[in-house]
């Protein structure tokens, strides 16, 4: 990292590889190699290998973060034919079961799974503007049927004393 950092003029004496436990001073911009690094415009912007993978490919390459099915409307849609496979008949025969997982992904109607992508947008909304999952959980039964939340959420929160 030093060589980098020499090359580009931005090394001084005494720099740490990266801030303890890996915690930034919130506002740095030059309190480590680390930080001081990810901050540059040709680092920040350069794409994984898999998104250039698949971006090659002609597909469309969005990361969710990882295991919360309120952020992942995939998962909300895997969840609902998981049920609808679960509540059909038995079958025994690897055959059959690949076609009733093939009919229950097809019986999920693309509005229910719209509706899905849109409540993942609306709670990652509710987790950018700071609240918590219970507070989320209370915006979108407040706020059914908003795209976003108001920008008085705050408010409305202190409001009904669930701050």
């Amino acid at each position: 990292m030093q060589v980098i950092l020499d090359e580009r003029e931005l090394w001084r004496a005494g720099l740490r590889a990266e801030c303890k436990d890996s915690k930034c001073i919130e506002g740095a911009i030059d309190c480590c190699c680390h930080h001081i690094l990810f901050n540059q415009p040709d680092f920040r912007n350069v794409k994984s290998h898999l998104k250039e993978l698949i971006t090659a490919y002609g597909h469309l390459c969005d990361f969710y973060p990882k295991f919360h099915c309120k952020l992942n409307f995939i998962e909300q849609y895997w969840g609902a034919v998981k049920l609808l496979y679960c509540s059909g008949p038995r079958v025994h025969k690897m055959e059959d079961m690949e076609k009733h997982i093939s009919a229950c992904l097809d019986d999920i109607p693309l509005l229910q799974i719209q509706r899905y992508a849109n409540r993942s947008v609306r709670f990652m909304d509710a987790y950018t503007r700071g609240l918590t999952g219970p507070q989320a959980v209370w915006a979108m039964r407040k706020y059914h049927g908003h795209w976003v939340l108001p920008n008085s959420i705050m408010e409305a929160l202190d409001t009904a004393g669930k701050a």
